[in-house]
């Protein structure tokens, strides 16, 4: 047991570290939808936050439209980017700020619309030699065109992606503050699902590594004789469960780690994705030495202990939230 306590005060070190590195690296996710349009532009609830968008031009010479509220001097920084799928190899987005006072550059289509008496600032995409790697996701794009400037006047302003020729996959990364809702921070798995179908997986490619870890996970656990440790009451099969949902997030992660790096470069950022497909790991260790023991009866102890894995694996995204929530349902189920 004491071995459990090593493991658990390690967890929550781990997980502090993971905190600290999402607020270099993380977006916080934000819908869109229905913005074809000024009229329906989606709105930029804080413009200073950093905010990570995923959108799709379904044809050339289409914009979609985002509007945001902001006071004079503030910082506006804009970065616009595409995916690595093949298919959007010839895509080439650009996008357009609108505002008052906004120093002009560059022509605006004409098919894009401008809110009247506003001004435009053209940024044209640049195809990179070579796709970027994002460690936090992790996952890769292509990085095309980026502005970072003052808010010359206090008001609304308004950005257009656009493409002349043809549609594609694009992504917008707004502000620079990187804040999160506790909503927000334990959504994130289910929102990396949309980041990995963004980039062109379909969701049986993305669930392999986790289907593979359960099934060759359970086929261990249950070809144990009776006489050795395995789990006896419904709180130890819950516990377990949860400990192979944790371990299957860290296969996940190393997929789509492999995926990545497939498209983009390897470097030093790698290591951030090997912590945090380490984390997950330590906590499905935790979680499966505390329920493959053989007993009938789980002890005060052993609750308190699962209780806090559970809580721990919210907020280092662990076991796509169906294994902290086993984890804490087997802490308060009767022997």
């Amino acid at each position: 047991m004491k071995g459990s306590v090593f493991v658990i005060v390690l967890l929550i070190l781990a997980s502090s570290c993971t905190l600290s590195v999402s607020e270099v690296l993380a977006h916080a996710p934000l819908a869109t939808g229905g913005n074809e349009n000024l009229a329906t532009a989606t709105l930029i609830p804080d413009p200073a936050k950093s905010w990570a968008i995923y959108g799709e031009l379904h044809e050339g010479r289409e914009a979609q439209y985002y509007s945001f509220n902001i006071n004079e001097g503030q910082k506006i920084r804009v970065m616009l980017f595409k995916s690595t799928r093949p298919e959007d190899k010839e895509f080439l987005p650009g996008f357009v700020l609108m505002g008052h006072e906004i120093n002009e550059q560059g022509d605006i289509p004409d098919y894009v619309q401008k809110p009247l008496g506003a001004k435009a600032l053209v940024v044209k995409g640049v195809q990179p030699a070579q796709a970027t790697f994002e460690p936090f996701s992790p996952s890769s794009f292509y990085s095309l065109a980026e502005t970072n400037l003052n808010a010359p006047t206090s008001g609304t302003y308004y950005l257009a992606v656009y493409e002349p020729s043809k549609g594609g996959h694009y992504g917008l990364a707004i502000g620079d503050r990187e804040s999160y809702t506790l909503t927000e921070w334990i959504l994130i798995p289910l929102n990396l699902l949309s980041i990995y179908q963004w980039e062109g997986q379909n969701l049986a490619v993305i669930f392999t590594p986790m289907i593979l870890t359960l099934t060759i996970g359970f086929a261990l656990i249950l070809k144990q004789s009776k006489t050795e440790k395995k789990p006896k009451t419904v709180s130890g099969w819950l516990g377990a469960s949860a400990g192979l949902l944790f371990i299957s997030t860290s296969t996940t992660t190393l997929f789509q780690l492999a995926f990545s790096l497939t498209q983009a470069p390897l470097g030093s950022e790698v290591a951030v994705t090997l912590i945090l497909a380490l984390i997950p790991t330590l906590l499905g260790i935790a979680a499966l030495r505390l329920s493959l023991t053989g007993e009938k009866k789980t002890n005060l102890k052993k609750r308190v202990y699962l209780a806090i894995l559970g809580v721990a694996a919210l907020f280092a995204w662990a076991g796509l939230l169906i294994g902290p929530v086993l984890a804490i349902i087997a802490s308060i189920l009767p022997s």
